[in-house]
């Protein structure tokens, strides 16, 4: 055990998905992880909520997890195939919600060399906002996890971890988990 400070995931998740929703979207499909990988399944769950919430049957054909060792530069090409599958096998998709933005901006390369266009036939969001995000064309809408806060709140809770542990002898060590919340920032991947 140990202190912690974290986004809630589900929520920003189902607040991404609700954005494309809200904007018209009705196939909506998420590039996500295995289940192995927590951020990955919880940011499904939210996908998942979202839809129900609004009376959409989510379907297993437009759940694409991906393997993290295509992550990497040596398998971009890899996860291109497997986004050109999802939308080659789903013509109706509308929406698309990644829970990183590698994945976004893959999809909207691929989307794009297809015919697609962004945001008018498909919209995009993604989690993290970080640099792609920022200069990708067109630039992604995001959640924002907000690194900055999380880096300072860490911080306070490493030093009160050591102030308190050359103040205190031997008593049951209580941990604080602390949740940021998520920011949608709009830009130009959706209406």
């Amino acid at each position: 055990p140990c202190d912690k400070v974290i986004v809630d995931d589900v929520k920003g998740a189902k607040q991404a998905v609700e954005k494309l929703i809200s904007k018209g979207c009705k196939h909506i499909a998420i590039i996500t992880t295995k289940d192995y990988v927590s951020v990955g399944k919880l940011r499904t769950q939210g996908y998942l909520e979202a839809l129900e919430d609004h009376k959409i049957n989510p379907k297993a054909s437009l759940i694409l997890k991906i393997e993290d060792k295509l992550l990497s530069d040596d398998h971009l090409d890899d996860l291109e195939k497997e986004i050109e599958q999802l939308f080659k096998s789903n013509k109706s998709i509308d929406g698309i919600f990644a829970v990183n933005e590698l994945y976004a901006v893959t999809a909207i390369k691929v989307a794009r060399k297809l015919g697609l266009e962004i945001p008018k036939s498909l919209q995009v969001v993604s989690f993290s906002d970080g640099v792609l995000s920022k200069h990708s064309t067109p630039s992604l809408t995001t959640v924002s996890q907000h690194g900055q806060q999380i880096g300072e709140k860490a911080a306070d809770l490493l030093i009160n971890r050591l102030e308190l542990d050359e103040t205190e002898d031997g008593e049951d060590e209580v941990y604080e988990t602390v949740i940021i919340e998520t920011d949608l920032i709009e830009r130009e991947s959706t209406k």
